[in-house]
């Protein structure tokens, strides 16, 4: 037993120091409330960040126990073992970093807190560390008595009506019981009424200098937040692990707009029933309903992309997997078949399938695509390429340069020397017109994202783009993708994917203002699935503020949303699969 108690020291010992985040303290503080009951007591709050642990004491036969009640002692659950000789050990190796324990005294105050001023005096490194504070909550003497106890012993005050008047030098913190002002459960949020009574407690309690704490409190995501964000400087939990999570992932999860971007209000001039000359094909990556959702938020309401009437949602799953991967979503658009997830252009069994740019090719149609990926991305390569797997960068660039692909707008200049034989390189700025293939580069890999300073450079893309093709007089295919809205996903990051999702939307507001002045020119607006399991759980959209939380870094097989405008939008509506979104385009245009 005891071989099995040190392997299970070493083990945290070994977490413990291999966790970079544990010795750092967050803005918003854990408090482990009945630390006891874990099963690792001690170890297991501290090693995943708590800045406060709850230790329940009851004294017994002149020893110290840890437990709620003299009823539930364990007999080796002694106060020294579990937590004493635990912060001993750290504080010999220098690795104990600053920490509060609230020790909760279940049996009379003074004969209790006596011994336990004995038994602290016989670990002198522990009461002579600067950063560890052992504070008497629970049963405790007379405000009016804290002065008799050594330097080493505070107090957690429980009492609002006296903390005018009572000796506060000695006193580590306030807590309060939640129950005493509001009886909400910690989902969606406390009545006004009630909020306002809590607040009023919190800003008094504070207005004595010293921490907060609540006691009884709902112990669920949203309640962690909404105490954090009213003030409580400890956030009491069972769940020290998960909390710590939650809350130093707050801020981050957290983004505010200050200046919304321009909403473009569609026109709608055109005749539904008439067939359209022009096909923009609009993917988001990784775009579901929740990021549309959150870029409405924090654009205090509004998108382009909100405006449009006529809506879908698709299935997205491929042909080997519910959740799909962008090479099987963009492949089911580009061809109307279903295929295997990282395969580009074939079906399940590797046939090469043809794409919606080799079939408006072979029709007259002028071709481009334009993307913040590279042009060997998963989905822009979909629309051209035929390989099993999508990381056969080479192949696909093989593939490019026999596609029927008029130009394009991307990034991937990293592979530029690959097909320069057949793609003219130009230069965005001097770029009018074009009589071969051509090349147009926005990065050496993917492009920029906002993030890392790509500005404005997404939508003037897609505004130039869409000023050549019409010069052409010819009609034309272009298939734009908002490809980094699936980063934000993947990295978990809510300002990655509000920040992206608002940069498509200012495409589609180009895509919008030149369908109106091209009535024959029709809009469709799709995902090829949703990333992240993104959620919106907190945010003002008065102030442009949204709050999420991921469900994973992956895909999903939720279905997706999709928008169309022009004439023919119609078709688009219901629900559908993927493969349906080649299918409806080809059946508009009315191709073979």
């Amino acid at each position: 037993m005891k071989r099995t108690s040190n392997f299970l020291l070493a083990l945290v010992l070994f977490l413990f120091c291999s966790n970079t985040e544990v010795k750092a303290q967050e803005a918003y503080k854990v408090h482990s409330h009945n630390d006891y009951n874990q099963q690792l007591p001690f170890w297991y709050a501290y090693s995943n960040g708590a800045a406060s642990i709850e230790a329940d004491l009851f004294l017994k036969n002149d020893t110290l126990y840890v437990t709620h009640s003299k009823d539930e002692i364990v007999p080796h659950h002694t106060f020294e073992k579990l937590y004493l000789e635990r912060l001993k050990s750290l504080s010999s190796s220098g690795d104990l970093r600053e920490l509060q324990v609230l020790i909760d005294l279940k049996s009379e105050a003074y004969t209790t807190l006596q011994k336990l001023v004995e038994v602290l005096e016989n670990y002198p490194s522990l009461i002579k560390e600067n950063t560890l504070h052992f504070v008497i909550s629970g049963n405790r003497p007379k405000p009016s008595d804290y002065k008799n106890y050594p330097d080493f012993i505070w107090f957690d005050h429980q009492n609002l009506n006296d903390i005018d008047s009572i000796p506060l030098d000695k006193v580590a913190l306030v807590s309060l019981s939640f129950k005493n002002y509001t009886v909400w459960n910690g989902y969606g949020r406390p009545t006004a009424a009630d909020a306002k009574k809590v607040q009023a407690a919190i800003a008094k309690a504070k207005s004595s200098g010293k921490p907060f704490r609540f006691w009884a409190t709902p112990d669920t995501k949203t309640a962690w937040a909404r105490l954090a964000k009213m003030g409580v400087d400890y956030i009491n939990t069972d769940q020290p692990a998960l909390a710590k999570q939650y809350l130093d992932k707050l801020e981050v999860n957290t983004y505010q707009k200050e200046t919304p971007i321009k909403v473009y209000q569609p026109e709608y001039k055109y005749d539904t029933y008439s067939p359209p000359k022009n096909i923009i094909l609009m993917i988001g990556d990784g775009n579901g309903l929740a990021q549309i959702s959150a870029a409405i938020i924090a654009n205090q309401g509004n998108l382009t992309l909100t405006s449009i009437k006529d809506i879908g949602l698709v299935k997205t799953a491929s042909n080997d997997d519910l959740v799909t991967d962008s090479a099987g979503g963009a492949t089911a658009m580009a061809t109307g078949s279903k295929s295997n997830n990282r395969a580009i252009g074939v079906d399940s069994k590797g046939k090469v399938l043809p794409n919606i740019i080799d079939i408006t090719s072979n029709h007259g149609y002028t071709t481009a695509i334009v993307s913040t990926d590279a042009i060997y991305g998963a989905t822009p390569a979909s629309f051209y390429a035929h390989r099993v797997e999508r990381d056969d960068t080479q192949g696909i660039l093989t593939d490019l340069k026999q596609s029927k692909l008029n130009f394009f707008m991307t990034g991937g200049k990293s592979e530029e020397e690959t097909i320069n034989d057949v793609f003219v390189t130009q230069k965005m700025e001097t770029f009018t017109t074009f009589k071969e293939p051509t090349a147009i580069y926005l990065g050496d890999n993917k492009v920029p994202s906002i993030k890392e300073g790509r500005k404005n450079v997404f939508p003037e893309s897609v505004k130039l783009a869409l000023e050549v093709l019409n010069s052409k007089k010819e009609p034309f295919f272009l298939m734009v993708e908002g490809a980094q809205i699936d980063n934000g996903g993947h990295s978990n990051s809510t300002r990655g994917i509000v920040e992206e999702m608002l940069d498509f939307d200012k495409v589609i507001a180009e895509a919008l203002q030149f369908a109106d002045k091209n009535q024959h020119t029709l809009v469709v607006i799709a995902a090829d699935h949703e990333t992240s399991g993104f959620g919106i759980v907190g945010g003002e959209e008065d102030k442009g503020m949204v709050q999420g939380d991921f469900l994973t870094v992956d895909h999903t097989g939720i279905m997706v949303p999709l928008f169309s405008y022009g004439p023919g939008a119609h078709y688009f509506n219901g629900v559908y699969e993927n493969t349906a979104i080649f299918e409806k385009i080809i059946e508009v245009l009315a191709l073979d």
